[in-house]
């Protein structure tokens, strides 16, 4: 019996099919083509900071604008540290005068914000606690712990008190009622920071007349602008105390929100059996005793977030969600209860946590289809090609679709290996960038 010919195709139109071929899954894998985003990373205030902006930037772009970054940041630390002993701060705490004593507008408007969170918390948030850190060994490195006396307390309980200071907004200036008394703005100066750089990339972005969307994070506090180039908001994880290796206890939307979270579970230490908490009650003296393990606070701005996050901690569950939903901010508690956490929410934090807006999951939707629809016409294109060439050359076909299942995605896996193990997490896309990013931050990251 003959043998039936086959047809065969042109190497051009071979290659036509291939590339075509090629178009349709690289198209699917990178979505709609959204720019990348650009991450601008550095060190300040004794941690480190991550900046993600929704539009991709040369290279000298990024580098003026994380100079203008580092000099703000740099700025702030002369003002408020209380590391460097010729700050603001360092100077008005070794000062022995009870006169007013000049300051800078940022240090006068965080210390006067920080009387602000003081009064509404009645007294669970005082930055004058710093001999109170001292005597528990808190401000220290670590080694081996002691207790102090009831004296000892007793003596530093008398070294504190935020009464003792009053603020001057015009001219900006400080003055203390007694000579011993220090300020340490070390539970809101790092929220302030991320307000700032926020502003000044907002501000930045704009004149450049470039997305002013962005998301600022230092040292695990975080606020988000805007919302991704996919239409997205940012997305923030929550970490489950104790874990390791680290893991996301929840997820939350940070749509033009500020995030700050406060915990025992990464300072503490234990003597005879007996754990305590680096959250010191300015009103006892000694560590907090109630088993509010971990609260994140969401404001409309970070130095109100970070500085009530430090107040809830203090004041444990029950008085930290009245002044929650008196402030009306949302917070997410987690609570110990022995081995387990149990958890607490405000009225208004689920409507945050849940999936984006159905405004938004449509967009996202309408997204994707025109993504399949166009990778349709693709192949649907080298399809036609491939039967032109079948017709008219009656040559067979050749060619293959050049191999990706060897070719790397961006984890450095197989493009056919993405979805692997464990299967529950490579369901969403989305939980899978939070777990590769869940060690990035102390206790949130974005996505």
């Amino acid at each position: 019996m003959p043998k039936l010919a086959v047809p065969k195709i042109p190497k051009f139109y071979s290659s036509v099919l291939v590339c075509g071929l090629l178009a349709v899954c690289l198209f699917a894998l990178t979505g709609s083509g959204a720019p990348l985003t650009n991450v601008i990373t550095g060190q300040t205030m004794g941690t480190s900071y991550r900046i993600v902006l929704a539009d991709s930037q040369d290279a000298t772009t990024l580098a003026a604008m994380q100079a203008d970054i580092d000099l703000a940041l740099n700025q702030l630390e002369d003002q408020m540290s209380t590391w460097r002993p010729d700050s603001e701060l360092s100077r008005f705490n070794v000062s022995t005068s009870t006169d007013w004593f000049s300051v800078s507008r940022d240090t006068v408007f965080v210390v006067s914000e920080a009387k602000r969170i003081w009064q509404l918390s009645d007294g669970a948030f005082d930055p004058t606690v710093a001999p109170l850190i001292k005597l528990w060994h808190f401000a220290e490195e670590p080694g081996e712990q002691s207790l102090p006396s009831e004296s000892d307390i007793k003596q530093a309980l008398a070294a504190i008190g935020f009464d003792q200071i009053n603020v001057r907004l015009d001219p900006p200036s400080l003055m203390k009622k007694r000579p011993e008394i220090q300020l340490n703005l070390s539970a809101i100066a790092k929220g302030y920071a991320v307000d700032v750089v926020s502003k000044l990339l907002t501000e930045r972005l704009a004149e450049d007349h470039l997305p002013t969307a962005h998301l600022v994070e230092i040292g695990g506090e975080m606020r988000g602008r805007g919302r991704k180039p996919d239409g997205r908001s940012w997305t923030a994880g929550i970490e489950t105390p104790d874990a390791l290796p680290r893991q996301i206890h929840t997820a939350l939307r940070l749509h033009d929100r500020a995030l700050a979270t406060s915990g025992d579970y990464r300072n503490y230490f234990e003597v005879d059996g007996q754990r305590y908490s680096h959250t010191i009650d300015p009103a006892t003296g000694r560590p907090v005793t109630h088993n509010l393990t971990s609260v994140s606070v969401l404001a409309e701005d970070c130095l109100t977030a970070d500085a009530l996050a430090t107040a809830i901690e203090v004041l444990g569950p029950e008085q930290g969600m009245k002044l929650a939903e008196q402030e009306g901010v949302s917070i997410y508690q987690i609570i110990r209860n022995g081995s387990n956490f149990d958890v607490q929410a405000s009225s208004s934090f689920p409507l945050l946590v849940t999936a984006d807006s159905p405004t938004e999951s449509a967009k996202q939707a309408n997204s994707v289809l025109a993504t399949v629809l166009a990778a349709v016409g693709i192949f649907a294109l080298a399809i036609a090609g491939m039967a032109v060439g079948v017709v008219f050359s009656n040559r067979s076909i050749k060619g293959s679709c050049g191999g990706l299942a060897s070719m790397p995605g961006h984890d450095g896996k197989s493009i056919c290996e993405l979805c692997t193990v464990p299967a529950e997490e490579c369901r969403d896309e989305e939980m899978r960038k939070i777990r590769r990013q869940a060690e990035c931050s102390d206790t949130e990251f974005e996505v």
